[in-house]
C-alpha cells in the first residue's frame, strides 16, 4: 500500500462513523438521509465497482452490490422526499394527492431500517469491509494508473457507442436519458472518489465549444474540485475543460430528467390519492405543471441534441483523459 493511502478505507471509516451515530437514533434512516451519507456510499459503490472491472476480485464486485442496495434505497427515499417537498410548495396541488409521496417515504425508511438492523449495518458490517480490505493490498503504481485508465477508456467507449446506436435519438427518459446520465456521472464519481489519483490538468488552448460548458455555477462547484496528489502514487489527469464539460453535461441531462420525473411522479400520486387512469393522470398533472402534452418529446429531443453536440461537434469526452505520470 503507497504511503498508507488508501481512498477505501478512508470513505469506510467516515461511514462506520455516521453508522454508529445512526444506530442511536429512532430512524436510522431518516438520520443517513439527513446526513448526506449516500455521497459517501456513492465513493464506495464508485471504487468497488472500477477495481472489480480493473482487477476482477470477487470482494470488489460481493461489496459493491452492498453498496449498491444501500444508495439505492437512500436513492428511492431522496426521490419522494424531494417530490413531496416540492409539490407541498405548489398551491395547485392539494394535499390529498402529496399524501402518497409521503406514505411512500413512511414505507421505505420503515423497510431500511429494518434492512440496516437485520444486516448489521448499524453494528460491525462496515469492520468486515476494512478488514477484508487490509487483506487485499493495491497499490497505486504505474501499473495501476495503466489499468484504471484503461478501463475508465472502456467506460467512455461505450458511452460514445450508446448514443450512436441510438442514433443520437433518444426515445425514452429512464432508458435513454437517465442511463446515459448514470454513465457520465459515474466517470466524474471516479475522478472523486480516487482521492487525487485523478488531477486535472489546465487546458492550454481555449476550445471552441458549441456549448458554454464552463459557466460560474461549474467552475466554482466543490464537486469539481480534486483532492491534492497523493505522494508515492501514479496518477492520471484528466483535461479541465473535458472535465467542467462533462460535469455541465451531467447537470443538464440531471435537470432534463427532474423535468420528466416531475410528470412522472405527479401522475403516480394523483392515481392513487384520486384512482384515476395513468392517461387521466396524466393529462391532469400536465395541466398542473403547466407542461404541454409534448413535453415528455421535448425533453427528449433536447438530450439528444445536446449529447451530439457535446460528443461529435465538441467532441468533449474524447479529450477528456489527456496523461498518465508514475511516481
Amino acid at each position: 500500500m503507497s504511503n498508507n493511502f488508501n481512498p477505501l478505507l478512508s470513505y469506510s471509516k467516515r461511514l462506520q462513523s455516521i453508522l454508529v451515530k445512526a444506530s442511536r437514533q429512532k430512524s436510522p434512516a431518516l438520520f443517513l438521509y439527513r446526513t448526506d451519507a449516500r455521497t459517501l456510499i456513492f465513493m464506495l459503490e464508485a471504487l468497488t465497482r472500477l477495481f472489480d472491472k480493473s482487477f476482477e476480485e470477487k470482494i470488489f464486485k460481493k461489496w459493491n452490490k452492498r453498496f449498491k442496495k444501500l444508495e439505492d434505497v437512500l436513492g428511492q427515499i431522496d426521490y419522494f422526499v424531494a417530490f413531496e417537498k416540492e409539490f407541498s410548495s405548489n398551491k395547485k396541488i392539494s394535499k390529498k394527492i402529496i399524501r402518497p409521496l409521503n406514505s411512500e417515504v413512511k414505507t421505505l425508511t420503515k423497510k431500511f431500517n429494518s434492512y440496516l438492523l437485520n444486516k448489521k449495518w448499524l453494528v460491525d458490517r462496515l469492520l468486515s469491509f476494512d478488514k477484508k480490505m487490509l487483506e487485499y493490498p493495491l497499490y497505486y503504481d504505474h501499473k495501476f494508473a495503466t489499468q484504471i485508465k484503461k478501463n475508465l477508456e472502456g467506460e467512455i467507449n461505450k458511452i460514445l457507442s450508446f448514443c450512436e446506436k441510438a442514433g443520437f435519438s433518444f426515445t425514452n427518459l429512464e432508458d435513454d436519458v437517465h442511463e446515459l446520465r448514470r454513465a457520465l456521472r459515474w466517470i466524474s464519481i471516479y475522478a472523486t472518489a480516487l482521492n487525487g489519483l485523478i488531477q486535472l490538468k489546465k487546458s492550454t488552448k481555449k476550445p471552441k465549444y458549441n456549448i458554454n460548458y464552463l459557466t460560474k455555477d461549474i467552475l466554482n462547484s466543490p464537486f469539481n474540485k480534486l483532492a491534492a496528489k497523493p505522494k508515492g502514487c501514479s496518477i492520471l489527469e484528466f483535461d479541465s475543460n473535458s472535465f467542467y464539460a462533462l460535469s455541465f453535461l451531467i447537470k443538464e441531462l440531471g435537470r432534463l430528467k427532474d423535468k420528466g420525473l416531475r410528470t412522472h411522479a405527479l401522475s403516480q400520486a394523483i392515481v392513487t390519492s384520486e384512482k384515476l387512469s395513468p392517461l387521466q393522470a396524466k393529462t391532469k398533472a400536465l395541466k398542473i405543471l403547466g407542461l404541454e402534452k409534448n413535453s415528455e418529446t421535448e425533453i427528449l429531443k433536447a438530450a439528444s441534441d445536446l449529447m451530439y453536440t457535446a460528443l461529435i461537434k465538441d467532441r468533449v469526452l474524447q479529450g477528456l483523459i489527456v496523461d498518465q505520470k508514475s511516481a
